[in-house]
């Protein structure tokens, strides 16, 4: 009985690991969009000057 236990708490913890790799990637993924979103603005208004 316990051995099944320890198989379903290893395997909750392994898809919330990938489940929370993927996630904070795609988070990062997007921040860094709109770190270069916000580049390429500063560098237009920089070249207005």
């Amino acid at each position: 009985m316990a051995k099944n236990l320890y198989l379903y708490l290893f395997v909750l913890s392994a898809l919330l690991a990938v489940f929370l790799y993927f996630n904070s990637k795609k988070i990062i993924d997007d921040q860094e969009q709109t770190i270069r979103e916000l580049q390429d603005k500063i560098e237009l208004l920089e070249s207005k000057k």
